[in-house]
């Protein structure tokens, strides 16, 4: 397999993306680190009482 479809990503590749990082890995990273993971652990809460619910 060749490196040409690790390329394939428009998005990644575009301005929007490389703002985005800009931002996510600018000054504040650790803010912005924060405020990324925050909804991780409500989001597993949530998983784990859908399965423990559901049969």
């Amino acid at each position: 397999m060749s490196a040409a479809p690790a390329w394939a990503c428009t998005l990644c590749h575009s301005e929007i993306g490389e703002e985005v990082r800009a931002i996510v890995f600018g000054p504040d990273f650790l803010g912005n680190l924060a405020a990324l993971l925050a909804p991780v652990p409500l989001l597993v809460a949530a998983t784990c009482l859908i399965r423990k619910l559901l049969p």
